[in-house]
């Protein structure tokens, strides 16, 4: 093995690596808003600058979790 193929593999698993950590880092919780959670809407609204969505902050106070809703 060269030393091209080991760049191109290390390159691709390092982006292996970062798209699986990165996945859900601002997408909301998989719980949807019907839902038994215990989360509860906050006054926090933003709007989402990859989408242009708003969104709302739902925090649950028995985990202290924050998720992020859509409007």
């Amino acid at each position: 093995m060269g030393v091209l193929e080991i760049v191109v593999l290390v390159v691709v698993i390092a982006g292996i690596v970062i798209a699986l950590l990165g996945w859900d880092r601002y997408r909301g919780s998989r719980t949807s808003a019907g839902s038994a959670s215990a989360a509860h809407p906050t006054d926090e609204v933003f709007i989402d600058p990859d989408t242009g969505q708003r969104m709302r902050v739902w925090y649950d106070p028995s985990t202290g979790q924050r998720e992020y809703r859509p409007e």
